[in-house]
């Protein structure tokens, strides 16, 4: 697909799909607008569906076929995946709030509980509306440092690219950061089997924790879960810890202070 053909799909993606109060209420899935727009049927009612239809090919002149982008879906997470307590965040690139998560809550967060292996943090990419989905549809083609990299320069800049005029423009200095260029982010943009995942995944995790905004905390400690919509403060987020704790029969990683008292003594050399 020559590079004008993307940049067409990359705005018809922005354009079809902005407007939507809440991404989660979309009355077609993104793959039924696409086909539709290339067979030219008409948009038929539908009601949010789980399961994204097959996408259609666009019926376009044959080209040289270009490298496919490659995606990673793994879950993101930030900590010791032996620690007890499992915390979901589920945030949206376009999410006003979502920022805030990330450069005041989470290095608190990192401070007292992720480096204590009390908490393991599961960062859910939730896009809301159309610019945040082909936001997210980039930076998994991200791996790695780069990944969060990307993540935390794009909330850092929200106003500067979430309510530009041209998407493709404002997204594309964050992309060269992160090492992609203009062709490969196109290329992650547009990727339909991509776009179905990322909606999959997004379902799945709205029919399990039944997500209503961003951002949204979803603590699980055992079978016991408390859930904190909207951004916490740190008392919010120590209350709900503590309650989860007090729920809970298995071993405790011990306090910081306890941990550096009971580190080995270096010998003296």
């Amino acid at each position: 697909m020559k590079n004008s053909t993307k940049s067409f799909i990359f705005g018809f993606l922005l354009l079809t799909l902005t407007g939507s109060s809440a991404f989660a209420q979309t009355e077609l899935s993104w793959f039924q607008k696409i086909k539709n727009f290339f067979t030219g049927t008409s948009a038929p009612q539908a009601t949010v569906s789980t399961e994204a239809p097959e996408p259609e090919q666009p019926a376009v002149t044959a080209e040289p076929q270009e490298k496919k982008p490659v995606f990673d879906f793994s879950e993101k997470t930030i900590g010791n995946r032996n620690a007890p307590l499992k915390m979901h965040i589920f945030t949206s690139l376009t999410c006003s709030h979502c920022p805030i998560v990330h450069s005041q809550v989470l290095p608190y967060l990192q401070e007292k509980y992720i480096d204590t292996n009390e908490v393991m943090v599961i960062l859910a990419d939730f896009p809301l509306d159309a610019r945040a989905m082909t936001a997210s549809l980039v930076s998994r083609c991200l791996t790695g440092d780069k990944y969060f990299a990307f993540m935390d320069s794009l909330f850092e800049n929200q106003m500067k690219w979430a309510v530009a005029p041209n998407l493709q423009e404002a997204l594309l200095p964050y992309a060269k950061l992160a090492g992609l260029s203009e062709e490969e982010m196109l290329a992650c943009a547009t990727d339909e089997s991509a776009l179905k995942e990322l909606t999959r995944q997004r379902n799945l995790a709205l029919m399990q924790f039944k997500i209503h905004a961003t951002p949204t905390f979803v603590l699980r400690l055992g079978k016991e879960k408390e859930v904190i919509e909207g951004v916490p403060s740190r008392t919010d987020l120590d209350n709900a810890i503590e309650r989860l704790k007090k729920t809970y029969t298995g071993p405790w990683p011990a306090p910081q202070a306890e941990q550096e008292k009971a580190a080995p003594v270096p010998a003296a050399p």
